[in-house]
């Protein structure tokens, strides 16, 4: 594209935003906490921040143009966005974004997640003037500029700002028209980093328990209060039964008897 071609294109550009500006409301002050928006657009047409979520929750629009009328930047099919402690997340669907006097960029699906102040995008079917734009990993910060937006705009994919508060904000995709004149951020999630959940209590020590007595064995027979041990009264006379197994004639054992009297 020639230069003489360019500067006309990006003067009728201009002209056709001056023209047919709306102003739908200020830019909102960015708080540093977790917050989600699928769509905002600022310069001579400003959108706010929609559906916007800030905290914790969830929102959606569903099938979009903004503005409302023949003044249209912007088609989408489903807005959402989602929020929760240390996580954010903004996804735009069926979109066609179309600048007065610039390309139309379209794309199936945008999506951009914070989760504890670390970001990661998705982008699909991303085309500009009908021509496909094949992307691979998409690194933070990647700045695309097709043929067909030459001297008119450019793309930033997977932008991330250190907001310097502990947050981080990521927006998908991010047009800028005619250096800074318009921009239109589509997917934007900020988050904080997630406090570190509490050390678990140490499990109470067992009580001690007192040791248990062994159970005691029984004498065997041949001991010391036996028949059979050594030293007992197996050897005394009387003591053992005949040959016949009858009991034994009583012997007499000698004794002592006090006397009294």
């Amino acid at each position: 594209m020639s230069k003489k071609k360019t500067a006309a294109l990006g003067a009728g550009v201009l002209s056709a935003l001056v023209v047919g500006g709306v102003a739908f409301a200020p830019a909102a002050y960015a708080e540093p906490e977790d917050s989600a928006y699928a769509l905002s657009a600022s310069g001579l047409i400003n959108i706010t921040k929609l559906p916007h979520v800030v905290g914790e929750g969830k929102d959606h629009l569903v099938h979009a143009d903004l503005p409302t009328g023949s003044d249209r930047i912007l088609h989408a099919g489903v807005f959402n966005s989602a929020v929760e402690e240390g996580y954010a997340k903004a996804s735009t669907a069926d979109v066609e974004l179309g600048l007065p006097g610039a390309p139309v960029i379209s794309l199936g699906l945008v999506t951009a997640e914070c989760d504890d102040a670390q970001g990661n995008v998705s982008i699909a079917d991303l085309k500009v003037d009908g021509q496909e734009i094949n992307l691979d990993q998409i690194k933070p910060n990647t700045e695309l500029i097709p043929d067909p937006l030459q001297g008119i705009a450019r793309i930033t994919l997977n932008k991330q700002a250190d907001n310097g508060d502990g947050s981080l904000t990521v927006s998908a995709l991010s047009v800028d028209l005619l250096n800074g004149t318009q921009t239109v951020d589509l997917s934007t999630a900020t988050c904080t980093e997630k406090e570190e959940a509490p050390a678990p209590e140490p499990e109470p020590e067992p009580e001690p328990t007192e040791p248990t007595e062994e159970p005691t064995t029984p004498p065997a027979d041949g001991g010391d209060d036996g028949d059979d041990g050594n030293g007992g009264d197996d050897d005394l006379p009387g003591s053992r039964p005949d040959e016949d197994g009858k009991a034994p004639t009583p012997v007499p054992q000698p004794g002592h008897l006090d006397v009294t009297g």
